[in-house]
């Protein structure tokens, strides 16, 4: 997916790009083979910027796309299509983007969702989640050979950016009666923890401990979600009695110290009213 666009006020200029390494992006004209699908763009770009104000620029890369039909459906029309039916909230056309045995991996959980059953639930909370004031704001879609795009996004609240809010997405789509459909999807969200050098310290003794037992690296690589799995139910049983009571009793300190804060502010402003009246 190789665009930039606001789903709330985004304006579209189209640049088309080539791959050769230079220092800045150069005007690439598609050629003649290409002429209908540059057609389109230009038609789609000059209604785009007639229907929304000026904000973002779009790029979309037609590299190697000879095969492509000028009235199919582009990688890139199926994005935004999708991220759209998300802000608009329209579960109808959202579970239209999704394959049938869709592949969802959201690297926020622990284990992906399998079927367009289990995505349309984690869509639906998320579109919930978002109340009605949070949009997804796409800025980079690059859309590679065959039927694959990625994306850059983040979420804004009423036209502003949220922080820790920045995505990279990336598609893999089928072919379903004339359309494209997402069929794998691979999400990455920023985390509001910058480990920074820790991370880098981490994967040092993790290869470490890789590369002394080998046997159970490569037992724990085979089937790493049932090993999570397993050590959060051995959690549950084992530790989360005696943490979930610590944290009971946390909580309850805490509640009485705010009491108490709030009963010796009602004093003073008391003692205040009585004597500076």
């Amino acid at each position: 997916m190789a665009s930039m666009v606001n789903f709330m006020s985004p304006m579209v200029t189209r640049n088309l790009v080539t791959i050769s390494k230079t220092p800045r992006l150069q005007l690439d004209l598609p050629s003649q083979q290409h002429s209908d699908r540059f057609n389109g763009i230009k038609n789609d770009t000059i209604n785009m910027m007639l229907k929304y104000a000026s904000r973002r620029n779009i790029v979309v890369s037609c590299l190697n796309q000879p095969t492509s039909k000028s009235n199919q459906i582009s990688g890139y029309d199926a994005v935004m299509k999708f991220y759209s039916s998300i802000n608009e909230k329209n579960q109808d056309r959202l579970s239209s983007c999704i394959s049938n045995d869709c592949f969802i991996d959201d690297f926020s959980f622990s284990k992906p969702f399998r079927g367009r059953k289990e995505a349309m639930m984690f869509f639906e909370e998320l579109v919930k989640s978002m109340g009605q004031n949070v949009k997804f704001c796409v800025e980079n879609v690059c859309e590679g050979d065959g039927y694959s795009a990625a994306v850059n996004w983040h979420l804004e609240w009423k036209g502003r950016k949220i922080p820790f809010t920045r995505g990279c997405s990336f598609y893999e789509f089928t072919e379903e009666g004339g359309r494209l459909v997402i069929r794998n999807a691979r999400i990455l969200i920023e985390s509001p923890i910058k480990p920074g050098g820790i991370a880098l310290t981490l994967l040092k003794n993790i290869t470490f401990l890789f590369d002394e037992f080998p046997k159970a690296a490569e037992l724990f690589l085979e089937k790493p979600y049932a090993l999570i799995q397993s050590a959060i139910r051995i959690y549950g049983l084992i530790l989360a009695p005696l943490v979930n009571h610590i944290m009971a009793s946390y909580l309850k300190l805490l509640s009485n110290t705010a009491e108490f804060f709030l009963l010796v502010l009602k004093i003073i402003i008391k003692i205040r009213n009585i004597f500076f009246k």
